[in-house]
Parts: structure tokens; sequence; C-alpha cells
């Protein structure tokens, strides 16, 4: 009689459209997130707009506005790098995580202010080209050559930002990655620019700074907070490549933060540069008087261009892929349209994108355009970090990021993004929340196909059991995702609960439940025998166990139990384990549970308890997997180890202690793909670091004693399985053991 675990796989893919990818190249850490993050952010502000600040707020009112805006920007890329380490990134970015988490419906609200906020982005870097190219070439010094006439008509600055746009679009619609290594010579340019800045020193008098400037013209500290944030706001570039990414998760995560960090050190060391270099008056009077006082102001200059250049390159390639994404799930017109690709580039889209860009670039000036994207660019730092503290709040065993960020981020960003809002302009931002509100009602009524489960769907589920359990302790949806253990417990007499409650605890805690059915027989005097059982479950209550109890009355213990079962499954907030120890049951009744549970669409789980040691010393769970070899295909629903993979992490979580994958395979040769399956599920499944890997080519018999002793050891269950076995697996080991049959409902990878 076998007693290893049945595994069933599936390499089924997630509900939607199968891209593989074929056509497309993809992009590393570096190239694909780092770089133009980075080359976007250091753009046009950080030549022509931080010396101004620097004149206008002083050295350290500069320095507060440069740590503002970087907090907001800074929280909301911690909070992207969490979210992303949690989920399977698809094309769309932050539109795609909000999407993920809270629905189409509000992450189109937040993705289609997005969409215009990096798209207008390169509208203001053409800009700042052009400031750059008429500090080289101004309109006086070219009437005498073939500009003169461009000149005469007095629509010289207006031509070449336009020249600029169709250079930055075609090479754009050539390729991403043509255009992505053109950045490569850029950051040569800007690294040359920054040291002639800063070499300026060894050739100008060094000034005395201001720390506290006169805040003149108007210009107070919200409006010069307004204008220079949008320098802080390249940090979502990479997120919105995501799609184009070889490891979305690893490269987001570690490319944003990287490019967070070294900006915000280049933005903070030139403001110092900028107060100790130029007189205050002249940083007032001259937007560009840091590239005057440089070692090279030739040089800076250059910089200047190319940097606002390559930052237009990186919206350009960003801002389509989001509104690609939009199009695909039809959250915008024309999205069959602007979905589609060629070669892995999504012309159409961007050929959309520029249209925009260019209308922008014609009827907006650096400011104005300024103001307009701080509005939307906090916005969607403020739903990013909120989106973090849904997550975080509702404590969903699915939500397991990899990276893990305290709650305090995503809530000190979130209050840091409001306030933010409500300083600089309240009236455009109830405006702008107006817009989003009226946005995600239209979307709402469109009736979206949503391709994936998101906690947007058990967010009221969610609100309701934490009501339920103040006012009616009752429990609450299945779902995947949202999914939790809401165990149901037939008992015949209050004792059967006593020494268990270590492992109900283990198993339920924080957000699940345990519903204790306390079974009365026609044929039995059992009012004495369950007398004392709310009293148990009341005890059960003060140790951390959110439990209820009820009666149900019938002929047999089997018949009794479906009874239980049916009306339980009936009930708004429904159980989804069925919880039984084996001892006092008979091999039929056991195997009448089983169908019960499987009729029932509930897991099974039936406990060995060992009389002697019990649980142990609550440090550690084995999980036995069935040999597959040599077909093994890590899928997202994986019927019996997602029930087993869950159960074991929400024990060996409340115990703090380690979990063991287990396989006893057939060959030596099946032992190096049986490993690199449970490295990759512990990898996927989020397991955490305290998992290790057993696996031998000895008999299955041998196995259970090579491996080092746990305090619970975790099977399969199957229909053959009897109670004997089961008892002899519990006294041959030594330990209580669990005999586990998953529904299908539960997934260890959502």
């Amino acid at each position: 009689m076998s007693t290893q675990n049945e595994v069933q796989t599936s390499v089924d893919s997630p509900t939607g459209k199968v891209d593989n990818g074929a056509q497309a190249e993809l992009f590393g850490t570096f190239h694909g997130v780092l770089k133009p993050t980075l080359l976007t952010i250091i753009g046009v502000m950080l030549y022509i707009r931080e010396g101004w600040l620097v004149g206008h707020a002083g050295l350290l009112g500069a320095l507060g506005v440069i740590v503002l805006a970087y907090v907001i920007t800074g929280t909301a890329a911690l909070s992207i790098s969490s979210i992303t380490s949690n989920v399977r990134m698809e094309k769309g970015g932050v539109f795609t995580l909000v999407g993920q988490t809270l629905g189409l419906e509000i992450g189109g609200a937040i993705g289609i202010p997005l969409y215009f906020a990096q798209a207008m982005s390169a509208a203001m870097y053409l800009h700042g080209m052009k400031e750059g190219w008429l500090s080289l070439f101004p309109a006086e010094r070219m009437q005498d050559t073939f500009m003169a006439p461009i000149v005469e008509a007095g629509i010289y600055e207006s031509f070449m930002v336009v020249a600029f746009f169709f250079c930055a679009i075609g090479l754009t619609l050539i390729s991403t990655r043509v255009a992505f290594k053109v950045q490569n010579l850029v950051m040569v340019f800007i690294v040359v620019a920054l040291s002639s800045m800063f070499l300026g020193l060894s050739v100008h008098e060094w000034q005395t700074p201001q720390l506290i400037g006169d805040f003149a013209d108007g210009n107070s500290f919200k409006s010069l907070f307004a204008v220079f944030f949008p320098a802080a706001t390249g940090v979502m570039v990479g997120a919105s490549m995501s799609g184009s990414l070889k490891d979305p998760r690893r490269s987001i995560t570690k490319g944003t933060l990287g490019a967070w960090g070294i900006s915000f050190v280049v933005y903070a060391s030139v403001a110092v540069l900028a107060a100790f270099l130029v007189p205050t008056p002249e940083l007032i009077s001259n937007t560009t008087s840091l590239i005057d006082y440089a070692r090279w102001p030739l040089l800076v200059q250059c910089g200047l261009i190319a940097s606002c250049f390559t930052a237009t390159l990186s919206s350009l390639a960003a801002a389509p892929r989001v509104l690609q994404a939009l199009g695909e799930y039809r959250i915008v017109p024309r999205g069959d349209l602007l979905e589609q690709e060629n070669k892995g580039e999504p012309r159409k889209a961007l050929i959309y994108t520029g249209i925009k860009v260019f209308i922008v670039v014609l009827l907006g000036d650096l400011n104005a355009i300024a103001m307009i994207l701080t509005m939307f660019f906090i916005l969607a730092y403020f739903t990013i970090n909120t989106v973090l503290c849904i997550e975080k709040s509702m404590n969903l065993i699915s939500f397991r990021p990899v990276f893990s960020i305290p709650f305090l981020v995503p809530f000190l960003g979130s209050f840091c993004c409001l306030g933010a809002m409500f300083v600089i302009n309240p009236l455009m931002s109830l405006v702008s929340l107006g817009i989003i509100l009226a946005i995600y009602i239209i979307l709402d009524r469109k009736k979206l196909e949503k391709p994936w489960e998101t906690v947007h769907s058990g967010l009221f589920g969610i609100i309701a059991n934490w009501a339920a359990k103040k006012v009616f302790r009752t429990g609450y949806f299945e779902q995947k995702r949202a999914w939790k253990p809401d165990l149901i417990m037939p008992v015949e007499k209050g004792s059967q609960l006593e020494g268990v409650s270590p492992i109900l605890k283990a198993i339920t805690y924080p957000q699940g439940s345990l519903q204790v059915v306390a079974l009365s027989y026609e044929d039995k005097a059992s009012t004495e025998q369950l007398r004392g059982v709310n009293q148990i479950v009341k005890d059960l209550n003060t140790k951390g166990i959110f439990a209820t109890s009820s009666l149900v009355e019938a002929r047999r213990f089997s018949g009794a139990v479906k009874t239980a079962v049916s009306v339980m499954r009936g009930s708004f907030f429904k159980p989804n384990v069925l919880f039984l120890p084996i001892e006092d049951r008979s091999d039929e009744e056991l195997r009448d549970s089983a169908l019960t549970a499987k009729s029932g669409r509930m897991s099974l789980v039936l406990m060995s308890l060992h009389q002697e040691n019990v649980f142990g010393q609550q440090k550690s769970v084995n999980i036995w997997v069935r040999d597959q070899s040599p077909d093994w295909n890590l899928g997202l629903y994986m019927t019996n180890v997602d029930m087993l993979a869950l159960t074991a992490y929400k024990i060996a979580g409340n115990w703090k202690g380690k979990i063991c994958l287990c396989c006893a395979v057939s060959k030596e040769e099946y032992k190096r793909p049986t490993r690199k399956f449970f490295k990759n599920l512990t990898s996927l499944a989020r397991l955490g670091s305290n998992v290790e890997i057993f696996v031998t080519d000895e008999s299955f018999s041998n196995a259970l004693h090579s491996v080092d002793k746990a305090d619970l050891n975790i099977f399969g269950h199957s229909d053959e399985l009897t109670k004997q076995a089961m008892e002899d697996l519990t006294k041959n080991l030594g330990t209580t053991c669990f005999f586990v049959r998953g529904s299908g409902i539960e997934s260890i990878m959502a």
C-alpha cells in the first residue's frame, strides 16, 4: 500500500493570452531598468532648474524640496519593488500592479493619467533640449546661416523642438533596443558634464551659500516643489518596461531602487555645488548659470542636450507600453489596434503617443507642463502606496513578497502624497481626483473581462469578515488568491478538542477560523458527552483561535458530517477544510468523510495524533511528495501540492520553524530534477528562506528514517489509504502525521 503523496501538476497557463516572446528581445536589469530610469531622472531639471531652485529657496530650502520629492518617489519605488516581488509581472508596469491587486477598473483609472503623465514627460524633456540648444546656438547666431528664414519668421525655437521630436520618435520607431543603445553614449556625456560642473570650483571664486532663500517673485516653497518635483518622477520608467524584461520581479526591484539612490545623491550634490559655485542673484536671474560657471560650459551644454534626448527616448519607450497594456485589456478605445506589436515593438501605440506628445510640445511650456505632471505622478504614487497598504493590512496568505518593507513606508508615502497634492494646489487636486473617479465609473460600467483574480474581488469579503468577527463571529469567501484556512471539525465529545488547540492555532492564525460541529445521535445519549463543547470553544478564542460551534443531530457519524458540511457550505462565509482526527473513527467513516469533503469542494486533513510526542517542540514540518520522475513540471495549479504546502507554510510560520520538502525517487538520476523542482517551488511560491530539501534514492520506508526527525509529517491522502496504515506511519515515525487532500480551490502559487 503506497502512503506517499499524490502530486497532481498542471502546466496550464492562467486565463489570458500567451505570449511566447519569440520576436521580442528582452532586457536585463541594467539596460532595461536602471539605465533608462536613471537617465530619465537626471534630466532637464538638473541643468536648468536646480540652480534656480537653490537661488530662490537657499541651500537648506532646496535640499528640503529635494528630500520631500525623494521621500514621495522613494516610498513609491519601495512599494513598487515590494508588490513586484509578489506577482507575475506582465506588460503595463504600475497599471498592471494596480490592476492585479485592485482590479482593472481602478488600474485603468490610474493607468490612463499615468500614461498621459509619462507621455507629457517626453514633451518636457524636449523643451529642455530646446533650452540647451538655444544656449549653444541662440537665434542671433543663426541669422547668418541657412536657418535665417526660420529665425526671421520667428519660429526658430518651435522649429528646433519639433526637429528634436521627430529625431526621438523616429529612433524609437526603429527599435527600442537601438534607442537604448544610444543611451550608453549619453551616459558618458552626463558623467563628463557633471565633472565639468564640479570642476568649476577650481576656476571660480567660492561663494558663501545662502542657507534660506527669500522665496521672492511669488515662488513659495510649494510652488518651487511643484515645479521641481517632476525631476524625481522617472522611478516608474523601469516598471513600465515590465513586458520587455527577462526577469521583471528581480530587475524592477534592483534597477528602480538603484536609480533612485544614485539620482538622489546627484541632485543633492549639485544643489550643494550651486550654492558654493554661483552667486545667488545669478542663480535666480539666469536658469543656465550652472552651465555658465562650469569648467567647460560647452561640455555641460552637450550633456544637457544628450541627457534630455535620452530621457525623451525613455519616456517614448515606456509610455506606449502602458498604452499597449491598456489597449490589450480594452481599457481605452481601439484597444485591438493599440495592443498590436511589430517585431516586439508596440509601434501603433508609439505613433498614437507621438501625436499626443507633438501637440503638447507645440502648446506647452516647461513650467506649465511640470505643474500638470506633478499632480498626475503624485496620484500614481499615492495609489501604488495605498495598494501596498491594503495588501499588508489584509494579511492574505497569498501576499508573500520576496522584498518586504514595513507598513509604515507605504503609509508614510500615501500621507505625503495627499499632503503634497493639497498643499500645492487644492483645486487641481480635487479636479484630478474627480477625473480618476469618472474614469473608474466609466470602466466599471463597461463590465471589463478580468484576466486575473484580484484582491479587489475579495476586498469587501475581507471587510465583511472583519465585521463578522466582531458581530456574527462567522467565516468568509472562498477564492484562490484570498484563500485562508477555514476549518470545520466534527466532534462527538468535548475531550476530542483537548490537546489539539496548538495545531489548530498554527493552522488558522491570524486570518483563518474554526467551526466546531458537535454531533448528536438519536440512538445515543450523547448530551452529557457534548456538554462543555461551547466552553472549550470559548477557551479556544482566548488562545487566538477564531472558533464557533454548532450542533447537528443525525443517526450516525457519516450522516452527521454530511449534514454539517452541506449546511455550512450553504452559509455566506464557507468553511473550506474538513479537519478530522482519525482516532475513534472506522475505515468506512473515514472514506465517507473523504467523499463528503470532495463533493463539497473542501480540502481534507486527517490527523493521526501521536499520543506521547503530540506536536513535539513545534519547530519543524516535513512534507512528503510522491516521486513524479521523470516528469517534474511546476504548474500554477497543483491540487495536492498546493494544500500540503499551504498547510506546512501556515504551521511552520506560526511555529517560527522550518519546512523540509522530502521525496524518495526510484533512481539516482532522478534526484537532480527533483531538487530543481523543489528549488523552483520554494522560489516561486515564496516559501521563505527556512526551507530544506531532502531527496534520496532509498526506498520510501528507509527514507522516512534518513531525513531529520520532524515535529509533524504531512503526507498526501489517497482513497486506498487505511486507518491502520496511517496509524502505523505515526507509530513508525514517532510523530503526529497529517494526511491531506486538496480541493483545487487553494493555490500556493497565487
